[in-house]
């Protein structure tokens, strides 16, 4: 009762949970006193004790509720102490079962109300990880939208441009290098819009499809000496893979190849040394370490969310994360002496 008028009096200030233990040390050291000095163990009033021992289980911590608890029952069965011996042996043994009832009745209090905040303690992680997740899905949308958009007003120029290039080439003879070039960059635009379109068009109809984890290694090493020329890369891939398979569609590939790169670029503001790859499995799961050297920031925030810097938004990570969680595959971060590690796990067609 104490801690309940001084909160009242606080109104909107919130005291400190040393302060609530005190206030209920307080309160459980008078109420016994006064308890002890009328009736003692027999005294039918006892179970406000109860009320402090509540207040203590909801609002401190684990260690200051079972201190509380034990302090309570310890204060309790002080009682028989005080109380008078010159009674009847009815009385006696009613005010001893009234201890024992009290120390259950506490004990139980206690572990009912730690399961329960165990269990709100749950669900707000559950809250919290769907609030998340529903903010992470608002913007792949957005960014999805927006990449639809491009792709659609990109098709019609990139089009024109094609078609003027091939009247460029007739009507230009010997066809110079520079036009060449030209047309060929064109082209490979081109076969990206095409290949845009059959990922939309796998994603649309959910189609996928059992991939070997060594043809899928494979084809990574081959794209990342594509994009990523410049760049050192340590290959260690198990023979083994030959025997698993993951499901996947076309979105795999470019959301496992966005990580590496990624790792790359971070490495390069770093120094020259190479970035190592590792493709090994273990109990039908295929493990992707990636180990490149540098400090990224918000490491558990990293494809969860857009974190605005200088060097991006990390709008591929949350595509790569959200891409793997597709296929029942995790993707997270570490920092590890200098070093940032990316860890990959997708689990077999099987």
């Amino acid at each position: 009762m104490i801690l309940l008028l001084y909160m009242a009096a606080l109104r909107n200030r919130r005291l400190s949970l040393l302060g609530m233990f005190a206030c209920l040390l307080v309160e459980i050291v008078l109420l016994n006193l006064l308890i002890a000095f009328n009736g003692a163990a027999s005294n039918p009033f006892s179970a406000v004790l109860l009320i402090p021992l509540i207040m203590a289980c909801v609002w401190l911590p684990h260690a200051g509720a079972v201190a509380i608890v034990g302090l309570s029952i310890a204060a309790q069965w002080t009682q028989w102490q005080f109380t008078h011996m010159d009674t009847n042996h009815a009385l006696l043994a009613h005010a001893q079962g009234m201890l024992v009832s009290f120390t259950i009745t506490s004990v139980l209090i206690m572990t009912v109300v730690f399961y329960l905040r165990h269990r709100l303690a749950q669900q707000e992680e559950k809250l919290h990880a769907l609030r998340e997740k529903q903010l992470r899905n608002e913007q792949l949308l957005a960014i999805g939208t927006a990449a639809a958009q491009l792709t659609h007003e990109l098709a019609t120029p990139t089009q024109a441009a094609q078609w003027l290039l091939e009247e460029g080439v007739e009507k230009t003879q010997p066809t110079p290098a520079w036009l060449s070039d030209l047309s060929a960059q064109l082209s490979h635009i081109t076969h990206k819009l095409t290949q845009w379109r059959q990922v939309t068009d796998d994603v649309r109809h959910q189609r996928t499809v059992a991939v070997n984890a060594r043809e899928l290694a494979s084809e990574i090493q081959h794209l990342m000496q594509l994009v990523r020329p410049e760049v050192a890369i340590n290959w260690h891939i198990e023979a083994q893979l030959d025997t698993l398979k993951v499901n996947a569609d076309r979105t795999l590939l470019p959301a496992l190849s966005n990580v590496i790169v990624n790792a790359c670029d971070a490495q390069k503001r770093v120094n020259d040394e190479p970035v190592s790859v590792s493709c090994s499995h273990k109990n039908n799961t295929l493990f992707i370490e990636i180990r490149n050297a540098g400090h990224t920031e918000n490491l558990k925030q990293l494809g969860q969310r857009l974190l605005p810097s200088s060097k991006g938004h990390g709008a591929g990570a949350i595509i790569s994360n959200a891409t793997l969680e597709k296929f029942g595959g995790t993707l997270r971060w570490e920092h590890v002496n200098h070093e940032v590690i990316t860890w990959i796990t997708l689990p077999s067609s099987s």
